[in-house]
């Protein structure tokens, strides 16, 4: 396993603290939030439990005790957003996770999550992510469409936005102008402009992602925290990118396939267009968006799609 970093706490709002997990040992690829108010503690996106002892040492650093905290909100079951849930709720049983009605039996019996995770990943599971647990049925509470989550005195209005997943949420703290937007947002590294649409098989669907993305520009928000990575103040230009950058990716693959690629030219030429699209940054941040969203995961999802619908266009 690479060696854990992360662990620190950075303020990045009113009562709001993001933490780097320091995933696979790098820095600014999967974030967790704790928002607070009064004593009142709560963890938006667990990480994977590879990450956990990064996410205590995070919430001790913010100045809270992880034993204050009461629940847990994620935005989709996928292991880098949620796959500490369940050693989590084991540590601290009085905790609940709140999720999507989709993903919550998965969270209670996770057995099929992992088989599917084991299918992509083989050997490479308990590197990435770590243990991956059950949580007992009654510390899962599935969430309502547009329920308003109470965190001492401020709100947190759950949202569906399916698309990157079927059981995707997002949090708005609609008094703050802010989203907390999961995968539903895309991927983008600190200091860039591209917006990466995070595109993993198997049920990811571009239509209703586009119906998702649409919602999301309603709610006129000011901020968004990403889960990969970090807080940007221009939500509206982020968002322009995302359905334009995913066809991008479409259009790439549709031509790759005609011309007679296999499985690894495509991948490098994903990895390729990545590259290009984030201009001049540093190579870091190609590193960095290659750990939050691996181009041949792409790869996998473009061929699948391709072969479902014989390279027609949406």
């Amino acid at each position: 396993m690479a060696a854990t970093i992360g662990g620190s706490a950075t303020r990045v709002g009113d009562g709001v603290w993001l933490i780097d997990l320091g995933f696979q040992g790098q820095s600014e690829v999967v974030a967790a939030y704790l928002v607070a108010d009064g004593d009142a503690v709560t963890l938006v996106e667990t990480g994977p439990s590879s990450t956990l002892p990064a996410l205590l040492a995070g919430i001790a650093a913010a100045g809270f005790a992880p034993e204050s905290l009461t629940t847990l909100l994620v935005t989709h079951i996928h292991l880098d957003h949620a796959g500490a849930a369940g050693p989590l709720v084991r540590r601290f049983p009085h905790l609940t996770v709140r999720v999507h009605p989709v993903g919550a039996p998965h969270l209670a019996d996770p057995a099929k999550l992992v088989a599917s995770a084991t299918r992509i990943y083989g050997d490479r599971m308990d590197a990435l992510w770590g243990e991956v647990a059950p949580i007992p049925v009654d510390r899962v509470l599935p969430l309502a469409d547009g329920e308003a989550i109470a965190i001492g005195g401020r709100s947190l209005t759950a949202l569906f936005t399916p698309g990157h997943a079927s059981h995707h949420v997002v949090y708005a703290d609609r008094d703050a102008g802010a989203v907390f937007t999961g995968d539903a947002g895309g991927v983008r590294m600190p200091g860039t402009a591209y917006t990466c649409p995070p595109t993993p098989p198997p049920d990811l669907d571009p239509d209703a992602w586009a119906a998702s993305i649409a919602r999301l520009r309603t709610l006129d928000a000011r901020r968004f925290y990403l889960t990969h990575f970090g807080p940007f103040d221009d939500p509206a230009a982020h968002l322009d990118q995302l359905l334009p950058n995913l066809d991008e990716f479409r259009t790439l693959a549709e031509d790759a396939t005609a011309g007679g690629a296999d499985q690894p030219e495509l991948t490098r030429r994903l990895h390729d267009l990545m590259a290009t699209r984030l201009g001049d940054a540093p190579p870091a941040a190609l590193d960095k968006l290659e750990w939050a969203t691996p181009s041949y995961m792409a790869a996998l999802w473009l061929t699948r799609l391709l072969s479902k619908t014989a390279g027609g266009r949406r």
